[in-house]
């Protein structure tokens, strides 16, 4: 086996600094012009506005919200400035029917529609078609999405399965997270936070145009965290901080031809956690748009993540589509590979059987969006999936759309997702005294199997008044096959007595639940947002199973959670906004009910300097959200963050 070897190179943040600040200024933005920003464009929408904003998670294709089947919330760029927030997890609390639950200072608990864990593996993740899932736990590493988000343009979230168009592991939810296109973010910002817990994040990025067809931008941030503290007072000592740096090229190679350049590098240290997490990609997608409404796309990306401790993954993944219209029918299909090459270091406690693995995933895909009369559309396809865990897994869903008018819509759907197995799932094998003379066992199992979801939705968007909008989801799901703990029979060989546990198919579950929002256009300079959430979970085990842990996890996911936002423009270029957010307690383990406040003051200072102060978790000295994990946990205290954005 090959020993964990960090990145060849570390990110070089002080040349990279100074070459942004001495970049050519032609073609920088005009500073003193100030367009109207997004979110005043939103609040003067009227809902068939509102509702002809196009996203393309849904579908992989641009669609109008009003015409999409399925339950979506979009957390704009406006929004994303405006929440006075610094990290992608943070701004998922938004979301309805997301459960956020901060660990501690650098890690998070987050799924959708329940089953929420650190490593929530039922819950997929993109950023730009990248997709961020680790097949070494199963989830995301949210740490290690560091992104400067003045960059991203939105994050559009689909709650439910989404897995016809991006393949297993999309059971429970997708999220999306777009970034901006290099022509939007033309001259050059420098960003600087400060605060009680974010002791200092900085960042400076450069845009401008070569030529009249390529635009480009080049950033670089890092940051400082400081520690949170446990229940007793005492430092957690999960201080963290980092450094990422990146680019993206557009070239509009002719008037049909778009070719996108993206690539970055982080490196992120855990107090924690020995060594460092290093890592970095890059993406080219070459997209053409053809008469007749059709088009395609070709997209490779090259990603590497590294511990120093014990991991080295490598994924190649190639993707392929096609879209087409004729007559009554929209049509898209594609198709895709990936190689992930994953190397481990064992040790006397963990080992993985075996330590170096290549997986191939090929899949193929068909859609259809047929126009049945002008209110009614139904929407049929499937994705077919080889992998080398499971083999072949189809992953159909059927959608039909109702539009009852011009400000009414009724949509439902019922589709099959699987999550495949991972590594830990196959290949983990621990060995770990817990005891003067007692060993505990834990082995993954290489014949397991993939857990599966059968999902029936409702869903309604409505004008209820011209300011007044609604959006409601109910949905049931069935799982099967979800993994399990299961013991088998102790050994004792004098004077040891090893406990063995392993993992197996042997738990099913059923959910039911309830997701609403509601909009409030007050007047031109204030907007209100309400949403609901509402889950109910029942976990069961098969026949003969002696698993002891699983059912509690259903402890992990809240019942109820709902949250309340204010969008507020003051005279003289001032913003107030808030957010109050809900989350009922969790039983196993037990988390009292959490209420949080999160109060933010901006000010336009100029066209070019915005300057803003925000107050975090007021209403208490610190709390916890969730200590269901092998890590340590901390409770998430109140903070205070200055934050000056200028743009020259």
């Amino acid at each position: 086996m090959n020993p964990i070897q960090p990145l060849p190179c570390r990110l070089p943040w002080l040349p990279i600094g100074l070459l942004l600040t001495t970049l050519p200024t032609m073609g920088m933005a005009d500073p003193t012009h100030t367009p109207p920003t997004e979110m005043e464009a939103l609040l003067n929408m009227d809902f068939k506005e509102l509702a002809a904003i196009h996203l393309t998670s849904a579908t992989r294709q641009e669609q109008k919200l009003v015409d999409t089947t399925a339950a979506v919330t979009v957390i704009d760029a406006e929004e994303i400035r405006r929440s006075g927030l610094t990290s992608l997890p943070e701004l998922l609390r938004r979301v309805p029917g997301l459960n956020v639950a901060r660990i501690n200072a650098d890690n998070w608990a987050i799924s959708a529609r329940g089953f929420n864990a650190q490593f929530s593996n039922k819950l997929l993740v993109l950023m730009d078609g990248r997709t961020l899932y680790t097949p070494l736990f199963a989830g995301v590493n949210w740490n290690l999405q560091q992104v400067l988000l003045a960059d991203v343009e939105r994050i559009e979230v689909i709650r439910g399965p989404g897995a016809t168009m991006w393949g297993a592991n999309a059971v429970n939810g997708v999220i999306n997270i777009i970034t901006k296109k290099a022509a939007d973010t033309r001259g050059t910002l420098l960003s600087v936070t400060g605060g009680t817990t974010e002791t200092i994040q900085g960042a400076i990025r450069h845009g401008d145009q070569a030529g009249t067809s390529l635009d480009y931008r080049i950033q670089a941030r890092g940051f400082e965290h400081d520690a949170f503290k446990q229940a007793n007072g005492s430092r957690s000592g999960d201080d963290w901080h980092g450094q990422q740096g990146g680019f993206r090229a557009d070239w509009h190679r002719s008037a049909q031809d778009e070719v996108t350049f993206d690539g970055d590098l982080h490196e992120i240290t855990e107090q924690l956690s020995p060594g460092s997490k290093q890592g970095g990609h890059l993406l080219t997608r070459w997209t053409r748009t053809l008469p007749d409404q059709r088009n395609w796309s070709l997209q490779f990306y090259f990603d590497r993540n590294i511990d120093t401790t014990f991991e080295q993954t490598t994924i190649y993944d190639l993707d392929g589509q096609y879209a087409m219209r004729h007559g009554d029918h929209a049509l898209l299909w594609g198709a895709g590979y990936r190689l992930t090459t994953m190397d481990l270091e064992n040790t006397p406690v963990i080992q993985w059987l075996p330590p170096v693995r290549n997986d191939q995933t090929m899949n193929l895909f068909v859609q259809d969006e047929i126009t049945l009369n002008p209110d009614w559309k139904l929407t049929l396809g499937t994705k077919v999936e080889h992998n080398d865990y499971t083999g072949v897994e189809w992953q159909p869903n059927a959608r039909l759309l109702w539009r009852l008018s011009d400000t009414r819509a009724v949509w439902a759907a019922v589709a099959r997702a699987v999550r495949t197995p991972s590594r830990v799932d196959a290949d983990f094998q621990l060995a770990a005294p817990i005891g003067p003379t007692t060993i505990l066992t834990v082995n993954g199992t290489p014949e397991i199997r993939s857990e599966t979801l059968l999902a029936w939705e409702l869903g309604y968007r409505a004008q209820l008044k011209p300011e007044l909008s609604l959006d409601l989801t109910a949905f049931y799901n069935q799982y099967d096959q979800l993994v399990s703990m299961e013991n088998r029979p102790p050994t004792f060989i004098p004077p040891t007595l090893t406990l063995h546990q392993h993992y197996d198919n042997q738990a099913l579950a059923s959910t039911h639940g309830l997701e609403t929002a509601l909009d409030w256009r007050v007047n031109d300079g204030w907007k209100l947002r309400a949403a609901y959430s509402w889950l109910h979970m029942n976990l069961e085990l098969t026949a003969g199973s002696t698993d002891t842990t699983t059912l509690a996890t259903a402890g992990d996911s809240p019942r109820h959670q709902w949250q309340l936002h204010s969008f507020l423009d003051l005279p003289h270029d001032l913003e107030f906004d808030a957010a109050l957010y809900h989350v009922t307690r969790l039983p196993h383990p037990a988390i009292p009910a959490v209420t949080r406040l999160d109060l933010r003051l901006g000010w336009r200072a100029t066209p070019a300097l915005n300057l803003s102060l925000t107050a975090q978790n007021l209403l208490d000295d610190r709390h916890p959200e969730f200590t269901g994990t092998s890590i340590t946990a901390s409770e998430v205290p109140r903070a205070l963050l200055a934050r000056m954005d200028w743009n020259f």
